[in-house]
């Protein structure tokens, strides 16, 4: 019983912390093109994001600026 109780908590707790630290790169329009691409290269190289992230993050960038 007690081994059965240890696990459920375990497994609780692991559903419950994939929520925490999930990450969302929001590129805000509040510049030029080239100044978000600028800013998204330094968080990149800080390592405020992953490779990832910024892969992400560019291509939308870059598809607002080809809009505007």
């Amino acid at each position: 019983m007690t081994k059965f109780l240890l696990a459920t908590m375990m497994i609780a707790c692991c559903i419950s912390l994939t929520g925490c630290g999930g990450s969302r790169a929001i590129a805000q329009n509040n510049g030029t093109c080239g100044k978000q691409l600028t800013d998204l290269q330094t968080a990149l190289n800080s390592g405020a994001m992953t490779q990832d992230e910024y892969a992400r993050a560019r291509a939308e960038a870059i598809k607002r600026c080809n809009q505007d």
